[in-house]
């Protein structure tokens, strides 16, 4: 089955249609909840059938997305679907918009105005933000979108350049590679560790699996942010930190009591042994 020139028109328009609702549903959320007052926001999502994960993406989005940048997508005659304007929102890890003020959509809108493209699509915004997924995740097999399943969803002209740019990155997809082959490595450890000998399975050989690669992830994580990095977290992120740093606390005491017998340790936390049961 085909499509015409037609079929595309309509569907872009409500493509359309569903970025400007979305952006309105997170103008009413901005406009019902106050930032910081998670309970009252997630009891209104409820009321609204809406999943409180999508509705901070809509708020965030449409809180980014002001009204001025809404008119100038509507007035340009150029496709940008909801999927695009979410991506220039999103946080980098400076804790900044990675198109702060969308200055780069409005360049893209330009270019694609002179050269009479119909439509800016989400990889092509990715890539003009340097925010296309990371080789590493593309290398690897495991991972959910393969290289070559990348470079597929992609036009011809911008996978070309995709193209381009891996081969100016080689010392970059080296590292990758073999960040992908030390962690394929890891993962046969574990698969020929205790517990999986294909007899009843040993579940304490799992939890200090499970344990290894919990401490796998925290040095990874702050390779990553090293205490050169310069951070400047708003409210509403130092309360999302501190709710992972209660959640923390309760895990290291969950070793303790669980896994180490550290009873001295356990008796002074008999609240927090009881919410690990939990």
């Amino acid at each position: 089955m085909s499509y015409t020139d037609q079929d595309v028109c309509e569907g872009r328009r409500l493509m359309d249609d569903g970025r400007e609702n979305r952006l309105v549903i997170g103008d009413k959320l901005l406009s019902v909840t106050v930032a910081g007052q998670d309970s009252a926001f997630d009891r209104y999502c409820d009321e609204i059938s809406l999943n409180t994960r999508t509705a901070r993406q809509y708020r965030h989005t449409a809180r980014m997305c002001t009204p001025p940048v809404r008119q100038l997508v509507a007035d340009s005659g150029v496709h940008v679907s909801y999927s695009a304007l979410r991506e220039g929102a999103r946080l980098a890890p400076s804790g900044k918009p990675y198109d702060e003020g969308y200055s780069t959509l409005r360049s893209l809108l330009e270019q694609a105005r002179e050269a009479g493209a119909g439509r800016v699509s989400v990889p092509q915004y990715r890539r003009a933000l340097g925010t296309e997924p990371a080789l590493q995740d593309l290398l690897d097999p495991s991972s959910g979108t393969t290289l070559g399943d990348y470079l597929g969803s992609l036009p011809p002209q911008e996978r070309d350049q995709a193209l381009r740019d891996l081969v100016e990155k080689k010392a970059e997809v080296h590292d990758a590679l073999k960040r992908v082959m030390d962690e394929k490595r890891r993962r046969d450890r574990e698969t020929r560790g205790p517990g999986r000998s294909g007899g009843r399975p040993d579940k304490a050989a799992a939890v200090a699996r499970d344990l290894v690669r919990l401490s796998d992830q925290g040095a990874a994580f702050m390779s990553r942010y090293p205490p050169s990095a310069s951070l400047a977290f708003t409210e509403e992120q130092k309360a999302a930190s501190k709710e992972v740093l209660g959640t923390l606390d309760v895990l290291a005491t969950w070793i303790r009591v669980r896994v180490l017998d550290d009873e001295p340790a356990a008796a002074g936390r008999a609240e927090t042994r009881d919410l690990v049961g939990v």
